[in-house]
C-alpha cells in the first residue's frame, strides 16, 4: 500500500472513529442521566428499561433497511454526512421532553436516525482496510470512539451536568460536536467504488443467501447476546452503583468510565490480538473473563479502587463485540452485500439484545432486586464463550468480503 492510500486509511479511521464517538454520547448518555431522570419523571424500572428498548426498536429496523439499500445505491459518504447533521438537530429534543410517552418518542426518532451509522461506517472500513488490519481497523472505529467519548468522558460529564445544571442540559451536548464532524466528513471523504450487486440480492433473495451461511446467523445470536450484555450493563450498572452499593452521581459517574477506559483499551487490544491469533479463540477467552464485570459490582466487598479494576479487566465482553457485529460477518459475506450483513445482523441482534434484554431486566430488578438484572449480564457472557466455539475461523481469508457464498 503506497503512502496515499495508508494516510487516507489513517484519516478516514479518525473520522470514523469521531462520528462513532459522538453518536454514542447520545445513544448512551441518557443511561448515565437515568438517576436523575427517573425521580425528576416517576419512572419504574420497567418503564426505564423501556425506554432502552424503544431506542433499539427503531434502530433495529433503520440498521437493516438502509443496510441494504446502501448495498444497492452506494453513496455512503453522502449519508454519513446527512446523517450526521440529522443526529446533532435531533440529539436536542429529548431535553425539551416533560412526561415519559414524550421521552420514549424522541428515543424512537433518535433509534431510526443512529441505525444506520453502524454498518455505514463499518463497511467504509472493510471496502477502504488492507486486509491485515481489517480486523485492528474494525475494532478500532466500534471501540476507540464510542469508549472515549460515549463511555469514559460522557459519564463524568453527563453526570456534572446533571448535578449543576440539570439532566435536561446533558442532551444539548451532542449537536456541536456532530455538526463539526459532518462538515469535516464532506471535506475529507472520498464516495468508495460501489460494488455491483444483482438485483436478486436486494431483498429476501439475498437474504435467505446471507442466512445460509452459518457465521452470519451465528454472529447474529452472538451479536444479541452482546447487545443485551451492553445494553443491561449500561443500564443497571450506574442504578446498581447509586441504589446499592449507596454511591452519589459523581463517584458513580467515575466508576462508570471505568468501563469506558475498559473499552477503549480491549476494545483495540482484543480484535488486534484477533488478527495474529484467530478471532474465535480470542473471543472465547474475552467472554470467559467478560463476566467478571457484573459478578464484580453485586459480590465485590473491597475498597472502590479494587472494584475499579475488576471492573476494567472484567467489560472484555465489550471489547471482543466488534467480531460479532462487523468483522466475522464482513469476512463471511461476498462484497457486494457487506452492509446488508452487518445491518442484517445488528438490526436483528437489536431486537433480541437491545429490545427484549433491558426490558426483561426491568422487571427482573422489580421482581428480584437489580442485581438480577446483573446476574442477566453475567449469564450474556458465558453464553457467548459457548456459542464462539461453533463459529467457523475467518481469520486467514485475506480478501474483502470473506469467501464466495456458493463455497459456504
Amino acid at each position: 500500500m503506497d503512502a496515499s492510500k495508508r494516510g487516507y486509511e489513517t484519516g478516514l479511521i479518525a473520522l470514523l472513529c469521531a462520528a462513532v464517538g459522538i453518536v454514542n454520547i447520545d445513544m448512551f448518555g441518557i443511561n448515565y442521566l437515568m438517576p436523575a431522570i427517573r425521580p425528576a419523571l416517576q419512572l419504574t424500572n420497567v418503564q426505564v428499561g423501556a425506554l432502552i428498548s424503544s431506542f433499539w426498536v427503531t434502530y433495529a429496523v433503520s440498521c437493516y433497511l438502509t443496510g441494504q439499500w446502501m448495498d444497492r445505491i452506494g453513496r455512503r459518504k453522502r449519508m454519513l454526512v446527512l446523517l450526521l447533521v440529522l443526529i446533532g438537530g435531533g440529539s436536542v429534543l429529548a431535553g425539551f421532553t416533560r412526561s415519559f410517552v414524550a421521552l420514549l418518542a424522541v428515543r424512537m426518532l433518535m433509534g431510526l436516525l443512529e441505525g444506520p451509522l453502524l454498518p455505514l461506517v463499518q463497511s467504509l472500513v472493510a471496502i477502504e482496510s488492507a486486509p491485515e488490519r481489517k480486523g485492528l481497523n474494525m475494532g478500532i472505529v466500534q471501540t476507540f470512539g464510542a469508549s472515549l467519548l460515549g463511555w469514559l468522558a460522557a459519564p463524568i460529564v453527563l453526570a456534572w451536568l446533571a448535578t449543576h445544571h440539570g439532566w435536561r442540559t446533558g442532551f444539548f451536548l451532542v449537536i456541536g460536536p456532530a455538526l463539526l464532524c459532518a462538515a469535516a466528513g464532506a471535506l475529507f471523504l472520498r464516495e468508495p467504488p460501489a460494488a455491483d450487486v444483482p438485483a436478486q440480492d436486494h431483498g429476501p433473495g439475498g437474504v435467505r443467501d446471507l442466512l445460509g451461511i452459518r457465521n452470519i446467523w451465528l454472529c447474529g445470536l452472538l451479536s444479541a447476546l452482546a447487545m443485551a450484555y451492553l445494553a443491561v450493563g449500561a443500564a443497571f450498572l450506574p442504578l446498581y452503583a447509586v441504589q446499592i452499593r449507596h454511591m452519589d452521581a459523581t463517584a458513580m459517574g467515575l466508576l462508570m468510565s471505568v468501563l469506558g477506559l475498559s473499552s477503549l483499551v480491549l476494545g483495540i487490544v482484543i480484535p488486534a490480538l484477533s488478527d495474529r491469533f484467530g478471532r474465535k479463540p480470542v473471543a472465547i477467552l474475552a467472554n470467559l473473563v467478560g463476566m467478571l464485570c457484573p459478578v464484580a459490582m453485586i459480590g465485590f466487598d473491597g475498597g472502590t479502587p479494587l472494584l475499579a479494576a475488576l471492573m476494567f479487566v472484567g467489560w472484555a465482553s465489550a471489547g471482543a463485540s466488534t467480531l460479532y457485529f462487523a468483522t466475522i460477518p464482513a469476512e463471511s459475506a461476498p462484497m457486494r452485500l457487506i452492509s446488508t450483513a452487518i445491518g442484517l445482523n445488528i438490526g436483528a441482534a437489536t431486537l433480541l439484545g437491545g429490545v427484549v434484554a433491558p426490558t426483561a431486566a426491568g422487571w427482573l430488578a422489580d421482581r428480584h432486586g437489580v442485581g438480577a438484572a446483573l446476574a442477566l449480564v453475567a449469564g450474556c457472557a458465558s453464553a457467548m464463550a459457548l456459542l464462539t466455539f461453533a463459529l467457523k475461523e475467518t481469520r486467514t481469508t485475506r480478501h474483502i468480503g470473506g469467501p464466495r457464498l456458493a463455497a459456504s
